[in-house]
């Protein structure tokens, strides 16, 4: 498949006033983020990337500048990793409940993508024994996020480490998706990447910062495996925009402050989302312990009836369908709260019928 239907859905429905299927926080306003009075250039030093940005994104990681490879966003650093890591014909194994393109991607590049589940049960971690049980000898990558999309969980340090070992003995890389996990990472969470070279992190600006526009994204990985991604990149988008470099920079100084700002309002959505789910005998989730999505199991509905439903009132969920579980569907909450508020008000007239 050379499309995404998810994203395709997700663009169709970006305009609803007090739409639930949001995957970030607002906007970023312009001013939040301190700019400097004169305009930034449009040109600058950045045939491998702007050295300044690429010192900013190896410091939060604890690693040097050339482990770092930027990417419009983490959409295309996903792109660029399996480009490079897959051949036809490898067994690729993809965590599920899944965002749709970590599954699309391998196979784009013809890869045998094999799921193995997170499950509610075990409050969706990584479940390294299916992992090593669906393991061939074509297995040449792991597909997981963390937080993990579309469930908000966090992965247990424990379950990381234990995957680092497995791939190391087992001759395999892990793709780690962090877009979600810059919420954890400012309060003191460690990246995967820290546990060895067997893991290729990627992230962006995207959902923790309100700057889905920029595409400011990036690859963090052993200083071979990055050089390999810089040189594939060549045959792609060859380099960043160097305004998005700019201001990518100027939000990574601000992220203490910018985040800061954003945790009570996420938190007092969580316990309203919370709450609400309470009052609503279909609905169950497990509450997510950061991000802006959660995942709810829906019950005696099928999700794209109760969009149906939804989509007079100027609001949506995002189906379970694309994430390979039609019985739940992800609901954001980074919004303001009045919106969300009234977006779960036209939530459970949808639900009542």
């Amino acid at each position: 498949m050379k499309e995404s239907p998810y994203i395709a859905w997700a663009k169709a429905h970006h305009d609803l006033a007090y739409s639930l299927a949001g995957s970030g926080v607002r906007p970023c306003p312009r001013e939040l983020l301190e700019p400097p009075a004169e305009p930034f250039p449009l040109s600058g030093p950045n045939e491998e990337g702007w050295p300044p940005l690429l010192e900013r994104i190896a410091a939060r990681y604890g690693q040097q500048p050339d482990n770092v490879v930027l990417a419009h966003g983490a959409s295309m650093a996903n792109h660029l990793v399996c480009a490079l890591m897959i051949e036809h014909g490898d067994d690729v194994l993809v965590e599920r409940p899944v965002y749709e393109p970590l599954y699309l991607l391998p196979r784009f590049y013809r890869g045998n993508v094999v799921f193995f589940d997170r499950r509610l049960a075990d409050g969706f971690d990584l479940d390294v024994d299916e992992i090593c049980r669906r393991l061939t000898p074509r297995t040449t990558l792991v597909i997981c996020s963390n937080l993990h999309n579309p469930t908000g969980a966090l992965t247990k340090r424990d379950s990381l480490a234990e995957l680092a070992q497995l791939a190391e003995r087992e001759d395999f890389h892990v793709l780690m998706d962090e877009v979600y996990l810059e919420w954890m990472l400012e309060q003191g969470g460690t990246s995967a990447v820290e546990l060895g070279p067997r893991f290729i992190v990627t992230s962006s600006l995207t959902k923790a910062y309100g700057l889905d526009d920029l595409r400011a994204g990036w690859v963090v990985a052993e200083s071979g495996i990055a050089d390999k991604l810089r040189r594939l990149n060549d045959l792609f988008s060859i380099k960043m925009v160097h305004l998005a470099e700019r201001w990518a920079a100027l939000a990574l100084d601000r992220a203490p402050e910018m985040l800061e700002a954003l945790r009570p309002v996420l938190a007092a959505n969580r316990e309203l989302v919370d709450g609400f789910i309470a009052t609503q005998p279909a609905l169950e989730w497990l509450p997510p312990v950061a991000g802006t999505v959660g995942w709810v199991r829906l019950r005696g509905l099928e999700v794209d009836e109760l969009n149906t439903r939804l989509l007079p009132l100027e609001t949506a969920v995002a189906p379970g369908r694309f994430f390979s579980a039609p019985e739940f569907f992800r609901i954001g909450f980074g919004q303001a709260t009045e919106l969300l508020e009234r977006g779960l008000e036209r939530l459970a007239t949808a639900l009542a019928g």
